[in-house]
C-alpha cells in the first residue's frame, strides 16, 4: 500500500485566475462521485487513469483533493490534496501553466509531508521559474511502545505531548522548506542577474 503525502496547494492570483478556478471547482464538486479522479479530471481533458500518465502529468501514482476552495472576491485559492509516495508537483506546474496564461503574475506555492516522516517539502513556481526543496534528514515519529510506564501501560500525557511536538515540528519543516524555496529561486534569479 503507498505511503500518502498530504499536500497544500496555495494559489495567488487576479480575479481572471479565481474565477477559472472557481469554475474547474464546480467541475471537479459535480464529478465528485470518483473522489480519486475528480480534481485531475477537472484540470486536464485527457487523463488516463495508468501509473505511467499519472507519474508524467500529476508526479503521483493517484493524487485526489481533500479541499478546494476558492476566494473568489480575492486573489488566493488552496487545494489541499493527497498522493501516492510523491507530491503531485507535475500537477502543481499544470495548475501554474494554467493560471499564468489568465495572470502573468500568478504565483503558486505549498509545502507537503508524507505520512512515513519523509519526504517533508516546500515548493514555488512563478514567472521566475520553479523550485523545489525538501528536507534531508528523518524526523523521528513517536511511537507509543516508548511511552510505557512501569506497569507496561501507554502514558497518555507523555505520548500525546511528544506526538503534538511531533506534529509542530513537522509543520515548522512544511513552512521552512516553502520558505526556503521562495529563497533559493530569487537566489537563482539573482544570479541569473548577476551573470548578465
Amino acid at each position: 500500500m503507498a505511503n500518502h503525502v498530504y499536500t497544500t496547494i496555495n494559489i495567488t492570483g487576479n480575479k481572471e485566475v479565481m474565477d477559472k478556478l472557481e469554475e474547474i471547482k464546480i467541475k471537479v464538486e459535480e464529478h465528485n462521485n470518483d473522489n480519486h479522479t475528480a480534481l485531475i479530471n477537472g484540470f486536464y481533458d485527457n487523463v488516463e487513469n495508468t501509473y505511467a500518465w499519472y507519474g508524467d502529468n500529476v508526479g503521483a501514482k493517484w493524487c485526489y483533493h481533500d479541499e478546494f476552495w476558492v476566494d473568489i472576491d480575492g486573489e488566493v485559492a488552496e487545494i489541499m490534496t493527497t498522493s501516492a509516495w510523491y507530491p503531485p508537483l507535475e500537477f502543481v506546474q499544470h495548475l501554474y501553466n494554467i493560471c499564468s496564461s489568465l495572470d502573468s503574475e500568478c504565483e503558486i506555492d505549498g509545502d507537503y509531508e508524507n505520512e512515513a516522516t519523509t519526504p517533508i517539502g516546500g515548493f514555488v513556481i512563478n514567472k521566475n521559474g520553479f523550485n523545489h526543496e525538501e528536507y534531508d534528514d528523518e524526523v523521528e515519529y513517536p511511537h507509543e511502545e516508548n511511552y510505557e510506564n512501569e506497569e507496561g501501560e501507554i502514558d497518555d500525557n507523555e505520548y500525546d505531548n511528544a506526538m503534538e511536538e511531533y506534529y509542530e515540528k513537522v509543520s515548522g519543516i512544511r513552512s521552512d522548506m516553502k520558505s526556503l524555496a521562495h529563497h533559493n529561486l530569487n537566489d537563482k534569479l539573482e544570479g541569473a542577474t548577476t551573470n548578465s
